[in-house]
């Protein structure tokens, strides 16, 4: 890559992200308003912050259930220029489901939610809880899909591999030091789970960023094709809360303060990877 890819992503999983993990907690009325201010509120704001640096790509990963339910929010997604992705349908995670052939269905379901409201195929998969089943790469594959986004044993965008199994779909690795909902995610329900103070996450996700700039400049000084990228995760009803988005909004400020660096959507990068290692 001649610049760092720098690739913002959203899970916009709505009540999923507490139903699919506890049924009956996400019984709780307050629990499934915490849910809704993901649509009030953290969206907008998102968006907002967003556009205040020059519109900068980002990808969206929506359940089709949560499309189901909330078109509008997806209509609107796509129609600000966003990218849309598979999230899986109901969030559940790809090893409690009872086989290979619900777990396609999953996804094939979700594909035709979004293709219907956006009139585009996604191209991209993340599945729930970032876990993989025994059948999970089979079915993406054959689904078609050019990306996806789930593995954490690297910095660089690579092709696909589970075990020594090796695959033609592009890897854009994430971690869940680089989640929010590894800091700020909490409930009722998940009493004993400490919050993070701000600043602590701020400050990590930048000298993250900060190493990875340095050393994808170190590398390309060397004459080599680095390939690392620095890859957020965030779900809106998290960093979407007044005080956790100024860290969203101090990062982005921080990164465009870097010359060696260009936002991507995953598609793009996927793009980009595609041509340099065919």
């Amino acid at each position: 890559m001649d610049k760092m890819p720098v690739i913002l992503t959203f899970d916009v999983d709505v009540e999923l992200i507490w139903r699919a993990r506890d049924p009956d907690g996400f019984r709780n009325t307050v629990t499934k308003s915490l849910s809704q201010y993901e649509i009030t509120s953290g969206i907008p704001r998102i968006m907002k912050i967003l556009e205040k640096y020059g519109k900068l790509p980002a990808s969206f990963f929506v359940p089709g259930e949560i499309a189901e339910e909330y078109p509008e929010i997806v209509k609107l997604i796509d129609r600000s220029g966003f990218e849309i992705c598979n999230h899986g349908y109901s969030h559940i995670y790809p090893a409690k489901l009872p086989s290979g052939a619900a777990e396609r269905e999953e996804y094939e379901k979700s594909n035709l939610i979004l293709e219907k409201l956006t009139g585009k195929v996604p191209k991209g998969y993340r599945s729930p809880a970032w876990e993989f089943s025994d059948y999970t790469l089979d079915i993406i594959e054959d689904m078609g899909f050019e990306f996806d986004s789930n593995m954490m044993g690297s910095d660089c965008i690579e092709y696909l591999h589970v075990g020594e199994r090796k695959s033609k779909i592009v890897e854009i690795p994430i971690a869940w030091v680089l989640d929010d909902a590894a800091y700020w995610l909490y409930s009722g329900r998940t009493q004993g789970k400490c919050m993070q103070p701000i600043d602590s996450v701020q400050n990590y996700w930048i000298k993250t960023f900060d190493v990875l700039y340095d050393e994808f400049l170190e590398e390309k000084k060397e004459g080599r094709n680095p390939d690392k990228a620095f890859v957020l995760t965030c779900h809106p009803q998290i960093i979407g809360r007044p005080a956790n988005s100024t860290v969203l909004d101090n990062l982005l400020r921080h990164i465009c303060e870097h010359t060696e660096i260009e936002f991507m959507s995953l598609s793009t990068v996927t793009k980009k990877f595609r041509e340099e290692h065919e």
